[in-house]
């Protein structure tokens, strides 16, 4: 059979397709279940790219006493708009996810309060160094090629998803832009605003004169 390839553009996920991976990750033993299941929470609640999340620090998501912080900002040098971008993490999911990444990180690497601990990369591979844009494409990929997800998924489709909600949640394109972390909101109404047929529908079944 032939697989069908993606053609530029990720598949967004669906609700059952997320579940799926997180309860796949959730049930596996191994020491980076934890650290996937919050790699996948990132992407899907914070729409972040792979270049963003190699780059990220621990000492940008937790305070000194090692609690997560509400907000972290990238720098510009670390993300494609080259503007500064402010990713806010309050979503429970993220929150959860990780407290449980730090808190194992603690217990396994032994770290401690000290500047050179929390200079270190807030995700590291088995060979405890942190990963590059490519390798975290890998990792993603990996993990969504073992629960069936076909080559229509990609390291992109938590972002695209991100993305994609938001606009179906009706939120304005402004914020949806700045929570992307786009140049400006002619990327993302080019790039992700695809009309819907059934909202085309209705807006024109119950249009109103005033």
């Amino acid at each position: 059979m032939t697989m069908k390839r993606r053609n530029g553009q990720s598949k967004v996920l669906s609700k059952e397709e997320i579940k799926r991976v997180i309860n796949f990750q959730d049930r596996k033993s191994n020491r980076h279940s934890i650290r996937n299941i919050c790699l996948v929470n990132m992407s899907i609640f914070l729409g972040c790219r792979v270049g963003e999340i190699s780059s990220l620090r621990i000492n940008q998501v937790v305070n000194d006493d090692w609690t997560i912080k509400d907000e972290v900002v990238l720098e510009k040098e670390n993300t494609k708009s080259k503007k500064n971008r402010v990713m806010y993490l309050v979503h429970k999911d993220v929150r959860t996810s990780l407290e449980n990444h730090i808190n194992h990180r603690r217990e396994i690497d032994k770290l401690e309060p000290t500047t050179k601990c929390f200079e270190k990369p807030l995700f590291v591979s088995q060979k405890k160094s942190g990963f590059s844009p490519r390798s975290l494409q890998r990792l993603y990929k990996n993990m969504y090629r073992s629960v069936g997800l076909d080559d229509m998924v990609s390291s992109h489709s938590g972002r695209r998803t991100f993305i994609t909600n938001l606009i179906s949640s009706g939120i304005d394109m402004k914020t949806v832009s700045t929570l992307a972390g786009h140049s400006s909101i002619q990327t993302t109404v080019d790039t992700y605003a695809v009309a819907n047929p059934n909202k085309m529908v209705n807006v024109c079944r119950n249009i109103s004169i005033n």
